[in-house]
Parts: structure tokens; C-alpha cells; sequence
């Protein structure tokens, strides 16, 4: 696996960072990453000038004391593959996904791993839908083991994308097989078809049956098994939930177009769903450069 060589790490310096850097420390050792980069903010508060007369050391810049603070929490919780070189940034702002998204067109990052303890539950949200690279959010308190990987899945190509990045992780881990899982519904509008409501989903499921095995086909396994799964629900982000669940995954892997919007039903709540919510981690896959141009606008702006 080499897709993921350049990774940036946000750090808030207050909880959740710890599981974060252990994540950050597995995924170098399973992507052989070059260069870890972590990163804070600093707020910068408006010093009133009495004060700054009063109390010089005010204004001395906090740089060199947050650095130290970054360098004791890696050293306390990182065990990365040795050959990583790791990276301390740390700049004054005040709108942290903004700020990270400028490190990661400097720095040119493939993937940036953020903590939901670390920061609210939209920051990984909102990253996914404007970084050009891919995004992996962390939930406080999981375990640090990784030994099932499911893929939800629309069979598009972006879901295609997901499902390689899970054989990559799964191939470098040792794993033997991913989970497909396609959640097929009736739809709003089933109700108007003049079928009773069990025939109509042995129809949704037997055409997400072969949509399945069509999907599998299009994607190099890399010698690996791929359990094509589909489950009923009307609620597509609960379905990938319970199963994950039932199931025990320890990651999920999904596709993610970026922009504004994720992909097909992947699209908005879904995704953003297992963003914020998943008891496990997510990955939010995209190609590197996904909407880069778009990015650059903005921040031009």
C-alpha cells in the first residue's frame, strides 16, 4: 500500500488526541508512510496594550511551548513505523478546518486523520467534503485493533475507490477478507407499485445480489476474499450502523466524491452520519487531488 505517504495529524492539545497519534502511528506502518505532520492551531487572543505593558511575557509567542506539548504527546503514544519522519506545524488563526485545509495544499497530504474528541463533531465532515485527499475520522475510546473492514457500498466508482483502499489495509494488515454491504431499500415511492411489499424486496435484493458480484468483479483483490453482503433497511447511515455492529468491523472504508456532497446515497446525511457517529473508524476515500482546484478558489478568496 503506498497511497498514503504524506499524512497530517490535527491535534487540539486537550482530549482525544492520544487515540488519534496510535491511529496515525498503525496506519504509517500499514500505508509505509514517509512523513507524519502534526498540527495545531493557536488562537490568538487581542492583547490589550496595558496589558502587554504590564505583562511583556504576553506576547511572546507560544510556538516553541506548543511544539513541546506536540513532541510529549507523540512521544507517549506513537509506536509508527521507524522510518517515518514526523513534523511539527503550528500556526495562529481562528478557524481550524480552514487552517488545516491550507496545510494540506502545502504540504500536499494524502490523508489527514482527525479526532472527534479533538475537535467538534463537523470537522471531519466538513474536511471531507473540501480536502483533496482523503479523511479519517477517530472516535474516542475504540480499541486499537483492526481486524474486519466493511465497505458500504452504491457500486460506483467512488465506492470501487473505498473498496481498494479496504484490500490495501486489510492486505498490509495480514487480513484475509473485507465486507461489501450495499443497504437496499423500497424507496419513498414503493407504495405506488401494485406488488406486495415482500415481493418487491426479494426483487431489490436479488438485483443487489448481482449488482454485488458485477462490483467485486470490476476491483483487484489482491488475493483477498470479499464477503458481498445485503441488508434491508429504510434508513441507510442506521443499516451500515447496526451491521457494523453485528458484525464487529473495527473500520469502515467509504467512498467519498468531496466538494459539497458525498457520493450517490452516500450522499450528505448518510456518509456524514458515519462521519460524526460511527463507533469505529471511518474512512472517508477519495482520489488524491479530488476537488483541488475548487479548494485553491476558495482559499484564494
Amino acid at each position: 500500500m503506498n497511497r498514503y505517504k504524506k499524512v497530517i495529524v490535527p491535534l487540539s492539545l486537550q482530549t482525544g488526541d492520544q487515540e488519534v497519534i496510535a491511529w496515525a502511528g498503525k496506519v504509517s506502518h500499514m500505508a509505509g508512510t514517509d512523513e507524519v505532520e502534526f498540527f495545531h492551531m493557536v488562537e490568538v487572543p487581542e492583547i490589550p496594550e496595558r496589558a502587554k505593558e504590564k505583562y511583556p511575557w504576553l506576547t511572546k509567542p507560544l510556538d516553541g511551548m506548543v511544539k513541546e506539548q506536540m513532541e510529549q504527546l507523540v512521544r507517549d503514544n506513537w509506536e509508527g513505523r521507524e522510518e517515518t519522519t514526523i513534523g511539527y506545524t503550528v500556526r495562529g488563526g481562528g478557524n481550524a478546518v480552514m487552517s488545516i485545509l491550507e496545510r494540506i495544499l502545502e504540504q500536499g497530504s494524502d490523508l489527514v486523520i482527525v479526532g472527534r474528541e479533538s475537535y467538534d463533531g463537523d470537522t471531519a465532515v466538513r474536511l471531507a467534503r473540501k480536502a483533496p485527499c482523503s479523511v479519517m475520522s477517530i472516535p474516542a475510546g475504540g480499541a486499537m485493533k483492526l481486524e474486519r473492514i466493511g465497505v458500504p457500498t452504491d457500486f460506483s466508482g467512488y465506492s470501487e475507490h473505498a473498496l481498494d483502499v479496504a484490500l490495501a489495509f486489510a492486505e498490509a494488515e495480514g487480513l484475509k477478507e473485507v465486507t461489501s454491504l450495499h443497504i437496499y431499500n423500497l424507496g419513498r415511492f414503493s407504495h405506488r407499485i401494485a406488488l406486495p411489499e415482500e415481493e418487491l424486496k426479494d426483487m431489490a435484493e436479488e438485483y443487489a445480489e448481482e449488482q454485488q458480484k458485477v462490483f467485486v468483479s470490476n476491483v483487484d483483490l489482491r488475493g483477498l476474499e470479499v464477503q458481498q453482503q445485503n441488508s434491508f433497511h429504510q434508513v441507510i447511515s442506521s443499516g451500515i450502523l447496526r451491521v457494523s455492529r453485528e458484525e464487529n468491523w473495527d473500520l469502515l472504508v467509504t467512498g467519498c466524491r468531496g466538494r459539497d456532497t458525498m457520493t450517490s446515497w452516500l450522499l450528505g446525511g448518510n456518509a456524514e452520519s458515519l462521519l460524526r457517529d460511527a463507533p469505529i473508524p471511518v474512512v472517508a476515500a477519495k482520489p488524491k487531488g479530488t476537488g483541488q482546484k475548487l479548494l485553491e478558489a476558495l482559499l484564494k478568496d
